[in-house]
Order: C-alpha cells, then structure tokens, then sequence
C-alpha cells in the first residue's frame, strides 16, 4: 500500500416514492399534495440529505486507507453535475476525468438513500418466517402490558431473527416501521483512473427497538431521533464492509494500489 486513496464524497439523489415520503414526514390531518405537506417532505428530504452525508463522512474519515476529499476545495461544473445524477446513472470516462482534475481524487465514493423511514421496499419480495410476524404481533401485547422484562425479552427475540431480513403483511410492515424507523442506504466504491466501480453494498439501519411504540402515539422529535439513529447504523454498516473490502480493491492508474 503506498498511501491512502485520495477519496471524494459524495451523496447522490435517488428517486424516492413521494407517496411514501407523505407518510414518513406529514401527519395524517394534512392533505397529501398541499403546500404545506410538500414544504414538509422537502425540509425532511434535505435534513435526510444532510444528515446522512455528515454521518458518512465522520464514518470514512476513521478509515486509514482513505483520504476524504471535501467536495467544496475543489467545487466545478462537474462536481455539481455528478452531485446532481441519479444514483443509478453511470459515470463516464470523460466525467472520470473532469473529476480527477478539478479535485485531485483517485476515487469517488457515492452513496444515495433509497427507502427512509419505511421498509425497503425490495424486502417485499422477501418474506419474513411466522414466527418474527407472531413475534411482532406479540410484542405489542406485551408493550401493552408493561412487563419490563418481557420487553427486553421480545426486543432481543425481534433482532436476533433478523427482522430487517424481509417482511410478509402490512401489519409487519407497519411494527417494524414504527418499532425501528428502517433506513436503506445504497454505496459505490469507483476507480476514476479507468472508471471502474470496484465496490457496491447496500445496508438498512433499524433503529433501536422500543416496543412501546406500538402502543402509543410516537412524536416527532423521537421519530426524527429514529431516522437518524437508523442512518448512522446503515452508514457504519456499510462503511465497515467497505473497509473488509479494501484490502481487496485493486487501484491501477491512481498511484495508490492496495495489496
């Protein structure tokens, strides 16, 4: 290894269903499609945004092999167009280029949120075992009943099957979003020097597991508090198995192999 690779990072949009974005950020008594409820979804958007970025870079800069790259030193024309791809979009050759020139980066790191605050919905085409969907219709009465120790008992019963593995009815759906607030956040690794993205993962962060939230109405500040728990969670998963990763990562052309 003959240094750390001189990493950008960036977040990149990535298309969100707006009817569930309506059901994460605005209450059920404002009308969907109003100003006021869309001055609701952009605010949380942006904060969303924001967030997961500063909580990204905090991740990548205890990485050694990485040297972070603040976007803003080498602000360009390209930069903001890359800024503004859709995560999905394929970065050319010529961008790569451009990228490399305007700031200096062997790589990009790009990542976008694809499901927030809702179960993923790639997870429907899964399916979750009776037993975690008893479990959770369980959990509810056994919040309701106030035993401490058969909360714990059933909070730690919901991880350990791996609730955020797949789901099979809205009533799962609809513990699971309020229990733990799922976050799903979607990362590449990518060589500018040939443009090659050599590493790509996803990770859901689920916040937390209080089970009284199934028997009560959860607030606004303690459901901001979830999203943002469960983004730093889906961050430090994925920056962790890029970290395994590079070890692996052949970097040709940027001066920084890793071996």
């Amino acid at each position: 290894m003959n240094g750390p690779i001189r990493t950008l990072v960036m977040e990149s949009p990535v298309s969100i269903d707006k009817g569930r974005l309506q059901a994460v950020f605005t209450p059920d008594k404002i009308k969907p499609g109003s100003p006021e409820s869309q001055t609701l979804i952009s605010q949380g958007e942006q904060h969303a945004r924001e967030y997961a970025l500063a909580s990204m870079n905090d991740a990548l800069l205890k990485q050694p092999m990485l040297d972070i790259i603040n976007p803003s030193s080498g602000q360009s024309t390209i930069t903001s167009d890359i800024g503004e791809m859709n995560f999905d979009s394929p970065i050319t050759q010529e961008q790569a280029d451009r990228l490399r020139a305007a700031t200096g980066a062997d790589a990009l790191f790009r990542f976008g949120i694809s499901d927030y605050g809702l179960t993923p919905k790639s997870w429907r085409d899964g399916y979750i075992t009776f037993e975690i969907t008893s479990t959770l219709a369980i959990a509810g009465a056994i919040a309701y009943t106030g035993s401490a120790a058969a909360r714990a008992a059933a909070g730690a019963y919901l991880v350990q099957e791996g609730i955020e593995e797949s789901a099979e009815s809205y009533a799962g759906f609809w513990a699971l979003d309020v229990v733990s607030r799922p976050v799903r956040i979607e990362a590449q690794f990518v060589r500018l020097n040939p443009v090659t993205t050599v590493w790509e993962d996803s990770d859901t962060g689920l916040a937390d597991v209080k089970l009284s939230r199934l028997t009560r109405k959860v607030g606004s500040a303690e459901q901001n508090n979830q999203l943002d728990q469960s983004t730093d969670f889906a961050v430090n998963g994925l920056v962790s198995r890029l970290s395994a990763a590079m070890k692996k990562i052949d970097m040709p052309g940027s001066g920084h192999p890793i071996r």
